[in-house]
């Protein structure tokens, strides 16, 4: 399998997983997503064991290590985009090079959230794992215009 196919699903499936991990409680907090708020939510929401709450402990510190990653990269991004726009022609090699960059980056996250997504799971019981899946299950049919008063 090429590598842009192996993105095409890692990418979405890190995101399901880190969705499903978040879903028992990921809150707004003052207009920001509160990680240390998404991590009482959760623990309580599951009723998480000492271990389990440490194991939530490094999918956490991932996320954010991730999302910082991405926002301190986000500026240089920006300015380049601005900077080709700018031109009278764009470099299309250069744009798609900045595409592959940030696939690079996003990769390179993946990579570091999928193993303690995976060690986050393994110590979910059957019930904890059932919670998990009502809760998404809820917010894939509220974003398909279900729930929540729509449809």
């Amino acid at each position: 399998m090429s590598k842009k196919k192996v993105l095409w699903v890692a990418i979405p499936l890190v995101v399901l997983l880190g969705a499903g991990v978040a879903a028992a409680g990921y809150k707004y907090h003052r207009g920001h997503h509160n990680p240390d708020h998404m991590v009482q939510r959760i623990s309580e929401t599951l009723e998480l064991s000492s271990e389990q709450q440490q194991k939530l402990e490094v999918v956490k510190e991932a996320m954010v290590q991730g999302r910082t990653q991405m926002r301190a990269d986000r500026t240089d991004v920006m300015n380049e985009i601005i900077a080709e726009i700018r031109k009278p022609e764009i470099d299309q090699e250069r744009v798609l090079q900045l595409v592959e960059e940030r696939i690079s980056r996003i990769d390179g996250i993946a990579r570091n959230l999928v193993g303690p997504v995976v060690d986050f799971h393994k110590s979910l019981s059957n019930e904890q794992r059932e919670k998990v899946v009502n809760r998404l299950e809820s917010i894939r049919d509220w974003g398909n215009g279900h729930g929540h008063g729509h449809g």
